[in-house]
């Protein structure tokens, strides 16, 4: 039980421009979730999504977004953005196209700095793939995990499992799923 006036919080440091960060809970949404002005983003993870052997793990995880899930959230706002009438809504649809839009490439200009903040085992990362898939990578002991999956909450599917002691392997995976829907994968319409 929560008192009023109480926000549930997490507070650290990021690891990609080393400002303080607060990811709370938003109750609306049902999670935890926290934009760190055009840096990283982070959500909170209470259990993790392969339970064994990896029965611990981080509690905050990078929140990466692929160039894919990137354009797909920007179509999407555009569609809104499309049906909208009132001007100061369209105002703010607007600037987060702007501000989606300038994530792109993101993710591979900062990779290696974010892959040695998995490494470290203090954050796992999630990727957004796109498309209702994702995955998620982080340390437990000397062994480095994942998980990719698909699908809704109630059709949810494994992609792919990873449990490796490889730097390189996790490496592989995390760019796989980072670029799942370039190559052919993608379907219009």
């Amino acid at each position: 039980m929560v008192q009023v006036g109480f926000e549930p919080k997490i507070v650290f440091i990021c690891p990609l421009c080393g400002k303080e960060v607060e990811v709370v809970y938003e109750r609306g949404k049902g999670g935890w979730g926290s934009e760190h002005a055009n840096c990283l983003n982070f959500t909170v993870l209470r259990t993790l999504p392969i339970s064994q052997p990896a029965t611990y793990g981080p509690l905050v995880f990078i929140t990466l977004e692929s160039d894919f899930s990137v354009m797909e959230a920007v179509e999407k706002l555009r569609e809104v953005l499309g049906e909208e009438v009132d001007s100061l809504k369209r105002q703010k649809l607007e600037a987060g196209i702007k501000r989606l839009e300038s994530r792109r490439g993101f993710a591979e200009k900062n990779m290696q700095r974010i892959l040695e903040a998995i490494r470290s085992g203090v954050f796992g990362l999630k990727i957004l793939s796109g498309k209702d898939t994702w995955a998620g990578v982080w340390r437990a002991g000397e062994k480095f995990f994942g998980i990719a999956l698909s699908g809704n909450r109630v059709l949810r599917r494994e992609e792919a499992i990873l449990a490796t002691s490889s730097q390189e392997e996790l490496k592989k995976f995390v760019e796989y799923w980072l670029h799942y829907w370039e190559g052919g994968r993608a379907v219009s319409g």
